[in-house]
């Protein structure tokens, strides 16, 4: 059964197989918004200023800003990349621990590369938004960027539509993740 971890007070992060349809048209429109502001540079806004948000990864970031990183400074919030050590049992004590001292050092967490089991262990001992790899190609983030470039260019998408977005629209796709991004982040956040 699909719930809404959007609206859920139990549940505040983003599991990529938990949205309802109205979930995702308020994220919609949101991210649409918040492009619209930043078009008409009207995007000074900061709603997460003093908010720290870990991105939880197997592996050193990269040198290169992610999207998710970006979006999340570009509303004020500071990013830490937090590099996991070596593999802890989910059911057991010390992973619990790690969840709570990582729900009292951030006000949310992005965890990449982690098995469903692990994403649910830290959600459900930290205390604050978890998100089940918000970057992730089949995170419904990635949907809606691509639901943006489609109408932006007067075209829908029926409800077996296969999308690629290829040469100059690569680059609006782009930002159309880094909105839907920040609409997820504001939404579960509090920041709206």
């Amino acid at each position: 059964m699909m719930h809404s971890t959007l609206l859920s007070s139990n549940s505040p992060g983003l599991r990529r197989d938990e949205f309802l349809a109205g979930d995702l048209s308020a994220v919609h429109e949101l991210a649409c918004r918040l492009k619209a502001a930043s078009l008409a540079g009207r995007a000074g806004d900061r709603p997460l200023a003093g908010k720290n948000i870990a991105l939880l990864r197997m592996q050193p970031g990269d040198a290169e800003m992610s999207v998710l990183h970006r979006a999340a400074l570009d509303l004020g919030a500071r990013v830490a990349h937090v590099r996991l050590g070596p593999p802890i049992d989910p059911g057991g004590t010390q992973f619990r621990h790690l969840s709570q001292m990582l729900g009292r050092l951030y006000d949310a967490i992005d965890c990449s590369s982690l098995t469903p089991a692990e994403v649910r262990q830290i959600e459900q001992h930290a205390g604050v938004p978890v998100y089940d790899d918000l970057e992730g190609i089949d995170h419904p983030a990635w949907v809606l960027a691509d639901l943006m470039t489609l109408h932006e260019h007067g075209r829908t998408a029926g409800p077996d539509a296969q999308i690629a977005v290829l040469g100059d629209h690569a680059a609006e796709h782009s930002e159309n993740h880094r909105f839907a991004l920040q609409a997820m982040l504001l939404t579960t956040m509090g920041g709206t």
